[in-house]
């Protein structure tokens, strides 16, 4: 059995695409992460220097500067201008006591991008799709790209 253009966008509420520019992605993340660290990686997912514009698949990570679970907004350039954002943390080593607590964290996830949606809404220049399933690119030869590009930060950063 395989897989649709649209399996990896199978839950659109635990990410956004939004168009915007990195500095006001900064500002979103600086709502939601007391104190973070920007870092950045390549479409493959090594870890990069930062450079300029970033290139479609490449992604920076705001990561909070704490030493357990720490919570992560992750931005992936998608085209020229949108960006595939996701916000997450690491899972604690030894997995979630109970339910109850797994149900919390994804919660605070929700509320993190909940926060991180209303502040770009006011932003001025940026454009929030609202569901992501509905999003194209400009150009069919751009789709597969982007599609993929979206699976792959879905695989390693949605938990």
């Amino acid at each position: 059995m395989g897989t649709s253009d649209t399996d990896e966008m199978e839950h659109p509420e635990d990410a956004i695409l939004v168009e915007a520019t990195l500095e006001q992605l900064k500002r979103a993340a600086a709502r939601v992460l007391f104190e973070f660290k920007e870092m950045y990686e390549s479409r493959n997912g090594e870890p990069m220097e930062p450079h300029g514009d970033l290139l479609l698949g490449e992604a920076v990570v705001f990561e909070e500067e704490m030493d357990h679970c720490p919570a992560q907004i992750v931005a992936i350039k998608i085209s020229e201008t949108y960006w595939y954002i996701i916000s997450t943390s690491e899972d604690p080593p030894s997995g979630y006591p109970t339910t109850k607590d797994a149900v919390k964290a994804a919660q605070a996830e929700e509320k993190k991008l909940r926060i991180i949606i209303e502040f770009l809404a006011r932003e001025e220049g940026t454009k929030l799709v609202e569901d992501v399933r509905s999003w194209k690119p400009d150009m069919k030869a751009e789709m597969t790209d982007v599609l993929g590009i979206i699976r792959k930060g879905r695989k390693k950063w949605v938990h």
